[in-house]
């Protein structure tokens, strides 16, 4: 008898030892369910960050530019390193060539030295200035990021049948770098859109 009992309460002392473990689990998957927007939201927030909102913001609205575009080209050229370097020459947060800053000083009427490319809000303004520039002249945001990574070479990629169908947009861009560089920015573009805009 005393046995039995023994049984008895054992079993129903492992039965609740059971159910509150089953709780504990279910607790912790249910956090986890109702958090997980949030983490990945997170996640996403440190692999595509904003910074320089105050240069990004007046560059926008001073050349009508996507923030989101802004975002996604300085992520794509310098991860928001303002001291950045390329091999071939670029330099800064939008890698501007210094010739490219050069070029672009003397359609604005100003004179800066190369030096201050390293400067985020002279970086940030040229940048934009220079992909307002592309953006004007192309009337394609996707013709635009590819000169802005290749230059006016886009003009004979529009005039050949291989590259465009119509002269105004491209199906394809010869250079395997550029083609990577487009489509790195126009992603980062729609992750900066869902996370942030």
């Amino acid at each position: 008898m005393a046995k039995r009992r023994y049984r008895q309460t054992h079993y129903f002392r492992n039965f609740i030892i059971f159910l509150f473990v089953i709780a504990i689990i279910g607790g912790g998957v249910w956090l986890l369910v109702k958090n997980f927007g949030k983490a990945q939201n997170m996640l996403g927030k440190s692999i595509y960050p904003i910074k320089y909102t105050e240069y990004v913001d007046k560059a926008s609205e001073d050349y009508d530019l996507d923030k989101a575009l802004i975002y996604a080209v300085i992520r794509t050229e310098s991860k928001f390193n303002p001291d950045c370097e390329s091999r071939a020459g670029a330099v800064g947060l939008m890698q501007l060539m210094p010739e490219s800053f050069r070029w672009v000083q003397k359609l604005r009427g100003t004179s800066l030295s190369d030096e201050e490319l390293f400067d985020p809000a002279v970086n940030i303004d040229y940048g934009c200035y220079l992909l307002k520039y592309f953006m004007k002249h192309y009337g394609d945001e996707r013709c635009a990021i590819a000169a802005y990574n290749a230059g006016f070479v886009v003009s004979g990629w529009l005039k050949d049948s291989r590259y465009s169908d119509d002269g105004k947009t491209l199906k394809k861009i010869p250079y395997a770098e550029t083609s990577k560089y487009v489509d790195k920015v126009e992603h980062a573009k729609d992750m900066y859109n869902k996370l942030y805009f």
